[in-house]
């Protein structure tokens, strides 16, 4: 690191941080001091203004996931400030605000911490029309909808089926798929949450709906719902799931000849293969956000301090919005 970042980070070298010691229930996540990180060949040392919450952290935090950050600090998504340039990374400049799926796994750190190094391949400059607290919610869902649009090869004119279309990745995913050309149908299970799926052009309806005949189907919750997806798909269609950890009856997917896609964002940051299509789609998610063609999803800010209660909250009923952390 060279003498103008230690510089200018001489009065805050303090590194607060949350994290958990073991797996377990919500319980075990503590509030720590991590070392101040040093930005290494091809990475940016930023300031974190936002860290995004997602499902996934509960099931690394739990154990179920075994994926852990290597200081065990939750967090993959993050908002925040250039601060540091590290040897050989060029494209940004201290002072830029950015963006982008960075952290949270093996081999990084989690970004709920107030300052980390990370690889200037996974992030973009955030878009200008949001608070850093909407953009800190967008990463994961974003990237994820967009790998499972492409795995399914969706084109215009297409029949989309979105199971899970009010969550984060069916927000995205849908709106992504309309700037595409397809037809989108998106379920949802209450009727304000059927509303605002019909707000973004989509033709909502029920979970329990009776479908059928779809060329592409999204599954965004898994369960139950992969196995309904296999049902509305048409003959040789294509089924993408984002969450399929259950065992399945198969036996439609042979008869209908379905080709079956499991999406799992995280495996660039898992194998450093394919890094760099997340930072360029970052990019142009950031031009599309202020151009007003895609819209974030409705964000919770909630204090670092809240992990544990937010964890909680999940697991016990989940979420109605997306929730990002503030120190």
């Amino acid at each position: 690191m060279t003498e103008t970042i230690k510089e200018k980070t001489q009065g805050a070298r303090v590194n607060k941080a949350w994290y958990f010691p073991e797996t377990g229930n919500p319980d075990v996540l503590t509030e720590t001091t991590l070392p101040f990180p040093e930005p290494g060949e091809g990475q940016l040392l930023i300031r974190v203004i936002a860290s995004g919450f997602n499902p996934v952290d509960t099931k690394i935090r739990a154990g179920l996931a075994p994926i852990a950050a290597d200081n065990h600090v939750p967090g993959c998504d993050l908002c925040g400030e250039v601060i540091g340039i590290g040897p050989g990374c060029r494209g940004f400049a201290e002072g830029d605000v950015v963006y982008g799926c960075a952290g949270g796994v093996k081999g990084s750190s989690g970004t709920l911490c107030q300052y980390i190094a990370v690889d200037a391949e996974l992030v973009a400059r955030a878009p200008a029309t949001l608070s850093p607290e909407q953009v800190a919610a967008l990463p994961l869902i974003s990237i994820t909808a967009f790998e499972a649009l492409n795995r399914l090869n969706v084109s215009e004119g297409e029949s989309l089926l979105i199971l899970g279309g009010s969550g984060g990745v069916g927000q995205m995913a849908l709106q992504l798929a309309q700037l595409r050309g397809a037809v989108v149908t998106a379920t949802a299970g209450t009727g304000v949450r059927r509303d605002m799926v019909a707000s973004f052009g989509a033709t909502a309806c029920a979970h329990d709906t009776d479908l059928e005949g779809f060329a592409c189907v999204l599954d965004t919750h898994g369960g139950e719902s992969f196995q309904r997806g296999l049902s509305a798909a048409a003959t040789g269609g294509r089924l993408a799931t984002v969450n399929a950890r259950n065992t399945y009856d198969l036996a439609l997917a042979h008869a209908k000849g379905l080709t079956i896609h499991a999406v799992f964002m995280l495996l660039p940051l898992l194998t450093g293969r394919g890094r760099s299509e997340h930072g360029r789609f970052l990019h142009w998610l950031a031009k599309a956000v202020d151009d007003g063609q895609i819209a974030a999803p409705e964000t919770e800010v909630q204090p670092a301090s809240a992990i544990a209660a937010v964890h909680r909250r999940y697991e016990e009923s989940g979420l109605n919005t997306k929730v990002v952390f503030t120190f």
